[in-house]
């Protein structure tokens, strides 16, 4: 029995030592291994709700730095006119202006002295003054005619991921940017485009900003180059802001889940994103499912240790990625099966305790 009990105490010290080896060899290993840390980026929503904040700012920016002229303001329904003719002769033949005010009706149409009926509806004031300026040719010598816009009664609609959507009045010329600060600027759940929707001459058209290009170069930005960005709304114009795509994280992350891509995220950006890597579990062998031409979902094989390296380049997330960071099984049964066994919990803390002990 003492020889009994001399040999398993052997084959225990042997066991103890072979797992404290074990142990120490895997905390070299792991310490060496390149890793994403959890605070290394912004959560989701911080990151998310900074976009719409460097988006808001950039538009206050060029909103402030950029005006459109009354002349590209076109007219419409229930729009108050101040039409004025300006050398109409008296009974002295004395040179009078004649100033008239008047409604558009629903139909577009205005109704003046001598000319009857005229359509309005779609044209500038300086448009008009050159139409009236014909029509009074008829009855005047060489009319000059002035056109004022003194109440505005055109509407605009704004959805999609704004502070406040609805119906928003045209109190005067406005850009596209004016009419996003009156919705209250775009939300954390904006994508990164504002599409307009306009009826034109040969149908529906469709117009696109791109407002992470307004986020990244607003001081580029001026009245000369803005392009669409202060663009002139027109009545019955549609103003979408879509929201953002969603990308998929799951495996070794500490917080796998879905996050809208409301900004362009590289790989690692999205790890982050998505809290940082589960150093203790994950495999570098890292797959991006994406969407393919067929509409099936295909593999991007992607090594994670060449992209933190700098070996290959960090590949671009798109709207519907799916990241998969597979969980590496030698970590798992080491920190799950032996740490249970051992009574850690497996994380690089209950190693530390471990040892001290």
């Amino acid at each position: 029995m003492p020889y009994k009990t001399q040999e398993i105490g052997s084959m225990l010290r042997f066991i103890n030592c072979s797992i404290r080896l074990t142990i120490a060899v895997a905390m070299v290993l792991m310490a060496c291994a390149p890793t994403i840390q959890p605070g290394a980026q912004p959560d989701a929503a911080k990151v998310a709700r900074s976009s719409a904040a460097e988006i808001n700012k950039a538009l206050a920016t060029v909103a402030m730095n950029t005006s459109v002229q009354k002349a590209d303001y076109q007219i419409g329904p229930e729009d108050l006119l101040q039409i004025t003719v300006f050398n109409i002769l008296d009974s002295d033949a004395r040179e009078t202006p004649r100033t008239t005010s008047v409604r558009v009706s629903q139909e577009g149409i205005v109704s003046l002295p001598l000319i009857g009926d005229v359509k309005v509806a779609g044209l500038t004031p300086s448009g008009l003054e050159r139409e009236l300026k014909k029509q009074y040719d008829k009855y005047i010598y060489n009319p000059q005619v002035g056109v004022l816009v003194t109440e505005y009664r055109q509407r605009v609609s704004v959805t999609g991921a704004v502070s406040k959507t609805g119906v928003f009045d045209l109190t005067g010329p406005k850009t596209v940017i004016e009419i996003l600060a009156m919705a209250g600027g775009v939300t954390d759940k904006a994508g990164t485009q504002v599409h307009i929707y306009r009826q034109g001459p040969n149908g529906r058209e469709s117009r696109i900003i791109d407002l992470l290009g307004l986020a990244n170069n607003a001081s580029l930005i001026n009245a000369d180059n803005a392009g669409l960005i202060t663009m002139p709304v027109q009545p019955g114009d549609i103003i979408n802001v879509p929201p953002a795509g969603m990308f998929f994280v799951d495996g070794a992350v500490r917080a796998p889940g879905s996050y809208p891509l409301g900004r362009r995220y590289s790989l690692s950006q999205a790890l982050a994103t998505a809290g940082g890597l589960d150093r203790d579990l994950y495999s570098a062998d890292v797959t991006i499912f994406r969407r393919g031409d067929s509409g099936a979902k295909e593999p991007i094989n992607v090594d994670l240790n060449e992209v933190l390296a700098g070996s290959v380049i960090d590949p671009q997330i798109e709207a519907d990625d799916v990241i998969l960071v597979p969980i590496n099984t030698a970590k798992y049964v080491y920190h799950k099966v032996v740490g249970q066994i051992l009574g850690w919990s497996g994380s690089v803390a209950g190693m530390t305790a471990f040892h001290g002990s």
